[in-house]
């Protein structure tokens, strides 16, 4: 079966924030070839070993690897040879790295006009933070998400998933990535797609209270949700998340208590926050949820259809008979390591589904490969290797 993106090339030079983007396409049938150094620079540890903890490293499934010096020109002129032939052009380096390698838009613009070039960075190309070094939580606190993610006593909590940098960053250029392709159907010409994790993260956070914070000049305060976590019984925890009406009185009448019914709001700080009502309501729902476990209220809850789940640890998450059936967790096997669990394909295509046809590569794994069918004898890539242009 053909697959949605096969006849896309794209070559990969991200190391943090895009593999997670270009497994997307990967997936999705597109060549990825990810660009790799041949003598890294950094390298964090990794308990089981660097071969196991690649193959593990489910974000390069699908993709090949070549190893390229590119402070070398000789590894620059096989980089130009790769461009010229590819669609896109993938990098989360800070702004003007691969300016520096020979290698930004411009250059490969001029060898291949209907190259796409995405570049992910944490505040962009411009602007007075554009250099400046950071990580998930720093753009997170930039973008205003951090000041009001939290418990409602003040106490800032981090997301637990790097939600900056997948949302804010590999989604994002994902997105632009497809634009920019179907606008050159149109343009026949390719262009630079600029994403900034900072800004992604503003556009969340504005599609989520900008209507009321600029038409209103209501500013949300940390920990106010209409969602609550409550203890049980057996030690767990439920979240419940009644925002319509409809839900909120189908788990009023749940718990025994019709009463709460024309108070809703009062369970929304931001909305009522002097309602006397509030505590009452919170205090009750606290307590009640202490008399049966988590999954028999689950089950309570689930068949007086009110929105609820359960807050399942990282080991429940990766068993839930839901995740299972949408085969988010699938095992592929490895000739060395045996089934190798990792997450399944997010996005179920009818009739053009993405596929697991292998697992991540060690590095420079295909680099002879893609050298041979680039033009170049056995003789001049073992030559390369020797001189430590390549791996």
């Amino acid at each position: 079966m053909t697959q949605a993106l096969e006849g896309l090339k794209i070559l990969d030079l991200s190391r943090m924030i895009g593999p997670f983007c270009s497994m997307f396409f990967s997936d999705m049938g597109a060549d990825v070839i990810k660009i790799e150094e041949a003598q890294l620079r950094w390298l964090r540890a990794a308990p089981s070993g660097e071969e196991k903890a690649r193959v593990f490293r489910h974000v390069e499934r699908n993709k090949r690897s070549i190893a390229l010096n590119l402070k070398t020109k000789e590894a620059q002129e096989i980089f130009y040879k790769l461009a010229g032939t590819a669609d896109v052009v993938l990098e989360d380096f800070r702004p003007g790295v691969t300016d520096r390698l020979g290698i930004g838009y411009e250059t490969l613009s001029r060898i291949n006009p209907r190259i796409i070039y995405c570049a992910i960075s944490g505040y962009g190309q411009d602007g007075p933070y554009r250099l400046l070094p950071g990580h998930d939580p720093c753009y997170l606190s930039v973008a205003g998400l951090m000041s009001i993610t939290g418990t409602p006593d003040g106490q800032f909590v981090l997301p637990g998933a790097p939600i900056g940098d997948f949302g804010g960053g590999s989604m994002q250029a994902a997105i632009g990535i497809l634009i920019a392709l179907q606008a050159r159907e149109r343009t026949g010409r390719g262009q630079f797609v600029d994403i900034s994790m900072t800004d992604g993260i503003v556009a969340w956070l504005a599609a989520r209270h900008g209507q009321y914070y600029f038409g209103e000049g209501l500013t949300p305060k940390m920990g106010e949700r209409i969602s609550h976590v409550y203890r049980c019984q057996d030690g767990k925890y439920i979240t419940l998340a009644p925002a319509e009406p409809w839900f909120w009185e189908r788990l009023c009448k749940a718990v025994g208590r019709e009463d709460f019914i024309p108070y809703k709001l009062a369970s929304l700080p931001s909305m009522e926050p002097e309602n006397p009502k509030k505590d009452e309501i919170l205090a009750y729902l606290k307590y009640i949820f202490l008399t049966k476990t988590r999954d028999e209220w689950f089950k309570i809850l689930w068949d007086a259809d009110t929105c609820v789940g359960p807050v399942n640890s990282f080991d429940e998450a990766f068993q839930d008979p839901q995740i299972l059936h949408r085969k988010m967790i699938v095992g592929t096997e490895h000739p060395k390591f045996g089934k190798v669990r990792q997450p399944g394909i997010s996005i179920k295509l009818s009739d053009t589904p993405g596929e697991i046809k292998s697992l991540p590569p060690q590095r420079g794994q295909h680099t002879e490969e893609i050298l041979l069918g680039l033009g170049y004898s056995k003789e001049q890539v073992n030559k390369m290797r020797e001189q430590g242009i390549v791996m």
